[in-house]
């Protein structure tokens, strides 16, 4: 046996010492710089801009649109963040769960949210303002602001909007689903869950909660935001994509907001106004994180109430299977209480 040991060092190779150092001098240095990226204050042109203009926040509403000038109590009112240059995505959502409709005596209203047309899109920005009048026009359903867009702006939007509802439609409406222009709501649903789980006197702030989260610090990710602008770990919040309001908490939202400064990410920002507030964040697991996959059947997401990332084709197809073969997910549906 000693022999065998013997015979099986000699054929190893040998440990070289200026291999290992140089294997140790390296790892090292790859820790020390990955350090320093998560922690050097990388800020650009688009930080800049906000933190010099987040002070700004009165513009004149360009468009208004029909959804509580007239009419009676309203009991859930559709707020959509969209895009100038997003026409198919609003037509898709008009077409599908987003319609203006009566369900069991209750009222559905619906509003896109829009800026202006972004730097990106100068060139652009004379026709497409002619279209989105034209969309007004036809469908009464456009709040548009004279701010331009960029993915740091949509906080302004945020605000905008509580200032808006806070004069226009808090009398009329009981509760607000803000959403993206890509999701994909079952309205229904939505109005069981507040009928038997909410008083609409209370605050409400739900949807698909994030606790002890903390700011994106690589400075190649959208969400980045440099050690200055904040530190330590944002409150709770729950996901800007899709997520109910009571319209009380949309009062206390405005009036926290006063000594809020404006943050660039709009969930995140909420939550910070949400704790000022002494609104609490709540969890529904039928707002779903994960991102909608056309690959996966349709009754995967039976049962969801928002499910977020779909493309217009995605969106007629999921809102026609749900329309004409429901009943073949029942037996799917792994959570009745979604």
């Amino acid at each position: 046996m000693a022999f065998g040991i013997y015979q099986l060092r000699r054929a190893l190779p040998k440990p070289r010492p200026k291999i290992l150092g140089v294997i140790v001098a390296t790892t090292v240095l790859l820790i020390f710089f990955y350090t320093q990226l998560l922690t050097h204050e990388w800020t650009s042109e688009l930080h800049q801009a906000f933190v010099l203009s987040r002070h700004i926040q009165n513009y004149s509403v360009l468009l208004q649109p029909r959804s509580c000038l007239a009419g009676g109590p309203i009991t859930l009112l559709l707020a959509l963040k969209s895009h100038s240059s997003h026409s198919d995505r609003r037509e898709a959502l008009r077409s599908t769960w987003a319609k203006e409709q009566i369900v069991d005596g209750q009222v559905v209203r619906r509003v896109f949210l829009l800026g202006l047309p972004g730097d990106d899109l100068i060139a652009q920005a004379d026709s497409l303002d002619a279209l989105v009048r034209e969309e007004s026009r036809q469908h009464g359903d456009i709040l548009q602001w004279a701010f331009r867009e960029s993915f740091f702006n949509v906080t302004l939007k945020e605000l905008l909007f509580w200032r808006w509802f806070q004069e226009e439609c808090s009398r009329l409406v009981l509760y607000v689903l803000k959403g993206d222009d890509d999701v994909f709501v079952d309205v229904r649903r939505i109005l069981n869950f507040l009928k038997m789980h909410h008083d609409p006197t209370e605050p409400l702030y739900v949807g698909h909660r994030f606790v002890d989260s903390y700011p994106v610090r690589f400075w190649w990710n959208k969400y980045y935001i440099p050690p200055s602008m904040f530190s330590g770990v944002y409150p709770p919040y729950v996901g800007g994509g899709g997520y109910l309001l009571s319209r009380e908490t949309i009062r206390l939202l405005l009036e926290a907001s006063s000594v809020v400064p404006l943050f660039p990410i709009d969930d995140a920002y909420v939550g910070m106004c949400a704790q000022v507030a002494n609104v609490s964040a709540r969890h529904h697991r039928g707002f779903m994180p994960f991102e909608f996959l056309p690959s996966r059947h349709p009754c995967t997401y039976f049962g969801v109430l928002v499910l977020h990332s779909l493309k217009p084709k995605d969106l007629y197809l999921l809102w026609v299977f749900y329309r004409t073969q429901w009943y073949t997910c029942l037996g799917a549906v792994s959570n009745p209480n979604l």
